[in-house]
């Protein structure tokens, strides 16, 4: 485990308090993660972090990945991909005696794929949504950095 994992672990098992041997307060003391709920989507979102709290825009940083028509760059490489289908269609050959040909089953194994593209979210936060969020160190505003779900 990296040392800058370990020491996450100990800031926030000590509240945040990175001074918790010496028993001195920490003006930047972690918080803690809140759950709130959306009241009104982006662009002009509302969330409700408590029956008399509301955050607004000016109150909030947004991640990019909970926003609707954020995009991503993916790269895959090394990969293996395998597939089967049947009844797949047909072919059909032009030329001097055209004619076309049933496909009935067709099988992919590849040891090696590349490929490169975008993702591209297509949902976005709605009225009702849980989201976490984290307190930024004036806790006058918050960091929103995912929809919550429970299961």
């Amino acid at each position: 485990m990296s040392k800058a994992i370990t020491e996450l672990a100990v800031i926030i098992k000590n509240g945040g308090n990175t001074n918790a041997e010496n028993n001195t307060a920490d003006t930047n003391a972690f918080a803690g993660f809140y759950v709130g709920t959306v009241e009104a989507a982006p662009p002009e979102i509302k969330v409700r972090l408590s029956p008399e709290i509301i955050l607004y825009n000016d109150n909030l940083i947004i991640s990019a990945a909970v926003l609707k028509e954020y995009e991503r760059e993916f790269e895959i490489f090394d990969a293996e991909i395998q597939f089967t289908d049947s009844d797949c269609g047909q072919t059909n050959v032009a030329g001097q005696y055209p004619h076309s040909h049933t496909i009935e089953s067709l099988n992919v194994d590849s040891s090696t794929l590349k490929a490169k593209g975008k993702l591209k979210w297509t949902d976005e936060l709605k009225k009702g949504d849980k989201v976490i969020l984290v307190p930024a160190q004036n806790e006058n505003l918050y960091i929103l950095i995912e929809k919550a779900v429970e299961l």
